[in-house]
């Protein structure tokens, strides 16, 4: 008897690797080929999600602190009516130092399973899911914020990855506007 699974998951990675879409300017990109990355980090935005906005900062310190660990990072917009030029814009207006995507056949977006913005996906060599979930716990619910945050569930998932080990929490909840 074969056993199917691991051929399927071969081939899955080999799909997941061809996937393009392109980046705000136009340029198409292979965001799941790793060239040698450890691990593809996508955060979903949306350019009107308070949420999401409000993370900006964090967003980019996490970029500086681990694009030169071997982590590639993006940003991903999944608004099928959000233009290239507003997401530019917005990625502009906000700083963002990683490529911005823009998913709007929302293949990234069924990919990862991601359904609210903000919200992290962490994703290894063949399409393997790593991580996703929230950036930190920073927001517990909609209207309910925390002064700063305990937890920083996307760091902690980071620096696991890059020491070789499982992450200790996969998944968690994110908190933020729908997609």
């Amino acid at each position: 008897m074969v056993n199917w699974l691991p051929h399927l998951l071969v081939s899955l990675g080999c799909i997941c690797a061809a996937i393009t879409v392109p980046d705000v300017s136009g340029v198409q990109r292979s965001p799941l080929d790793l060239h040698g990355a450890k691990a593809a980090v996508f955060i979903f935005v949306a350019v009107d999600c308070p949420i999401s906005n409000s993370y900006a900062p964090e967003i980019n310190r996490i970029v500086a602190d681990y694009s030169k660990k071997g982590l590639d990072f993006y940003v991903v917009y999944s608004d099928r009516q959000l233009s290239a030029s507003d997401a530019k814009k917005h990625s502009d207006d906000f700083g963002y130092t990683c490529p911005s995507l823009m998913d709007r056949n929302q293949v990234l977006m069924r990919l990862c399973n991601a359904r609210v913005t903000p919200q992290a996906v962490v994703m290894g060599a063949g399409a393997e899911l790593l991580y996703s979930g929230r950036i930190d716990n920073w927001y517990q619910d909609f209207g309910k914020q925390r002064f700063k945050p305990t937890t920083h569930d996307l760091r902690d998932a980071l620096d696991a990855i890059l020491a070789g080990k499982k992450v200790a929490v996969p998944v968690t909840k994110a908190v933020g506007c729908p997609v």
